[in-house]
């Protein structure tokens, strides 16, 4: 049997804020999001308040009169991340980051070479993280990577929670299904539709009814290693990130090389959509994107883009990819092919309400509901049913 742990941040963005600067420790403090128009991130303090993420500003200023509001250090907040990691691996070489805040650990073997078991290893890892950067973090432990994410998310903050070797069906029976990774809101409801309410009942749910619900275009497999997980059992191992997971990478070699520009754009859009609509349906958000591009001497170059908070939604990118594609190209020579590379994943962040509260708020929720719906239709239909106007080919007469 395997030994997993899963640590994950509280208030991962706000107890940073807090650890970096000792003033704003003991007072209410939110991360506020200018795209958004809402709070990302609430520490401890303001959380007594009502205050948590996905709220307005506007409502947790007036809940909280002496509410601190900070923009939020995303680069502070990897570093953060990239050090709790470094203390994981002083125990253990397989470490697999989730994305900012929050990874797995195989402990599995490690007692002997340690001289203490895997439970005691994780209390000292929370303490470590404690007392050398001031940041609190939940833990869950167990036989799998489902059962240790699960439980670190439980009882936080300050988690921690060991799930004994053959009952993780046991633990995860009464839990609400929607606490089981790889159900979405949209399957979550299909499977309430159908009676289906607990981890439990999908352990025993016949598996036509679960392939049904999660649409006949899902491959069967889907459907088994979702029933496997409510049943406990995950043999995922814990890998490494030696490299880029290829779902976060999007490619694309031209026929023929090119020198046209709208073209090569246009592409690159394309290319764009594909990408974050992966990471839509993983619930995850990026703030950084790597352009490769390759020439026709096979010769390649990149640059990043990168935005002020981490987003979804692929027009958030639109600007930057010019600007991007022209400090890349700095050689007059044709393109042989294009590659678009996510940066660090960061969990789905709230959106605002349709009708936001303020004038002054950007207001993200209509193109995040968009891209989904989106979403929806091209897996549905395929990639080619649904675009947009600029991309529609000209009709010249």
């Amino acid at each position: 049997m395997r030994s997993i742990l899963h640590w994950d941040g509280d208030a991962f963005f706000a107890s940073i804020e807090q650890a970096a600067d000792k003033r704003l420790r003991g007072r209410p403090v939110v991360i506020g999001g200018d795209r958004r128009g809402v709070v990302l991130s609430s520490s401890v303090e303001a959380r007594r308040f009502g205050i948590r993420p996905g709220l307005t500003m506007t409502r947790a200023r007036r809940l909280c009169p002496t509410l601190l509001v900070l923009p939020g250090h995303f680069d502070r907040y990897e570093q953060f991340s990239k050090q709790i990691l470094c203390l994981c691996q002083e125990e253990t070489p397989l470490v697999e980051p989730v994305g900012v805040g929050a990874a797995w650990a195989d402990l599995t073997g490690m007692g002997k070479l340690k001289g203490r078991t895997p439970e005691e290893t994780v209390i000292q890892l929370r303490r470590t993280v404690w007392d050398w950067l001031r940041v609190s973090i939940s833990v869950g432990h167990g036989a799998n990577k489902t059962v240790a994410r699960i439980a670190s998310r439980l009882r936080k903050p300050g988690a921690l929670i060991h799930v004994a070797k053959g009952d993780e069906a046991n633990f995860l029976a009464p839990l609400p299904v929607n606490l089981l990774p790889g159900v979405n809101y949209s399957l979550r409801s299909t499977l309430e539709v159908a009676g289906i309410l607990r981890v439990g009942q999908l352990a025993h749910a016949p598996l036509e009814m679960i392939h049904a619900a999660m649409g006949q275009q899902t491959p069967p497999k889907a459907a088994i290693l979702l029933q496997r997980r409510a049943q406990g059992v995950d043999e995922d191992p814990v890998r490494p990130p030696k490299t880029v997971d290829p779902q976060w990478r999007e490619t694309h070699e031209f026929a023929e090389d090119v020198w046209d520009e709208p073209l090569i754009l246009q592409t690159l859009k394309t290319m764009c959509d594909r990408l974050m609509s992966r990471l839509r349906m993983a619930n995850s958000e990026i703030r950084r994107m790597t352009l490769t591009i390759t020439y026709t001497d096979r010769d390649e170059c990149y640059r990043t883009a990168c935005l002020p908070e981490p987003t979804s939604v692929e027009t958030d990118f639109y600007s930057q990819l010019q600007p991007t594609l022209k400090s890349a190209w700095a050689r007059r020579v044709r393109l042989r092919a294009l590659m678009l590379t996510a940066g660090t994943l960061y969990k789905s962040s709230p959106q605002l309400c349709l009708f936001g509260e303020g004038k002054d708020q950007v207001n993200s929720a209509p193109k995040a509901a968009l891209s989904r719906a989106l979403d929806t239709l091209r897996l549905a239909y395929g990639e080619g049913a649904v675009t947009t106007a600029d991309r529609l080919p000209m009709n010249k007469t």
